[in-house]
This record gives C-alpha cells, sequence and structure tokens, in this order.
C-alpha cells in the first residue's frame, strides 16, 4: 500500500497512520478469509516495511511511504470444502 505524504507533517506519524492501515487492511483479510472459505482464521505472524521516498527531485511528483509486508494466518476451512476437493 502507497500513501501519499503531506510535507507539513511529522514523517514518523506519518509512517505511523500507514502502519496502522495495513494492520487494518490485515484484520481485514481473515475477515474475508472466513466469508469464503474458512469456518476460523488466525493471524499467526506478520512482517512490515516501511518505506519513504521523496518523488519531488525534479519537480515530479510527491513525497510518499510505501508499506509492505506478509501475514501468516491459521485457517481451517469450510467441511463443505473439503468434502468437494475430496471427491
Amino acid at each position: 500500500m502507497t500513501l501519499p505524504v503531506k510535507d507539513d507533517e511529522d514523517a514518523g506519524t506519518q509512517q505511523q497512520v500507514a502502519l496502522r492501515s495495513f494492520y487494518k487492511a490485515a484484520a481485514g483479510s481473515c475477515a474475508m478469509v472466513i466469508e469464503t472459505v474458512a469456518d476460523t482464521c488466525e493471524i499467526t505472524g506478520m512482517t512490515t516495511n516501511v518505506n519513504g521516498r521523496d518523488r519531488n527531485l525534479g519537480g515530479y511528483g510527491g513525497s510518499q511511504v510505501t508499506v509492505t509486508g506478509q501475514i501468516t494466518m491459521k485457517v481451517k476451512f469450510k467441511a463443505s470444502l473439503m468434502k468437494t476437493t475430496a471427491q
């Protein structure tokens, strides 16, 4: 996820906002798995990386913060899915 940076606000604060947005997306991912293919879902691990980039060099674009990460989930699939794949 990439978010624009406001030059008049603290960069550290903006990084925290970007991380919170990523964590909300991660929590929503487990909810989506439960809605579609699973009875249970638990986030067992997560890694994140935050990078700042100044795109104002040469007058092009603005600064941005990019958050990347990996989410590890423990999922118990719905019994109806297990029957379908076993046949």
